[in-house]
């Protein structure tokens, strides 16, 4: 699971290069499956930090009722956190 995890985070740095919508498209699926998987492996050992930051992200990143911010400047950030959080969570302690 944590190679998956970097893979993500490393796609959505990918993301800030201006690439086809396609792309965009798969990594919002990808970011939201990987999320609902860390939210279903962290629901097991109780609510904690990481259950809420990964429900956000899977919230945000959602394929099937998008949120949609219509210019790539706004996207930046949340693309940018959202790889630390994948990070960060591939090297936590499991």
């Amino acid at each position: 699971m944590k190679g998956i995890q970097l893979i993500i985070a490393i796609a959505l740095l990918l993301a800030l290069a201006p690439l086809p919508i396609g792309y965009y498209t798969f990594l919002r699926i990808a970011v939201t499956v990987t999320a609902a998987i860390i939210l279903a492996n962290e629901f097991k050992t109780g609510i904690s930090i990481w259950f809420v930051l990964f429900g956000i992200t899977a919230i945000v990143f959602n394929p099937i009722f998008p949120i949609y911010l219509y210019q790539r400047s706004l996207w930046m950030p949340i693309d940018i956190v959202a790889a630390i959080l994948f990070f960060s969570y591939s090297f936590k302690k499991q």
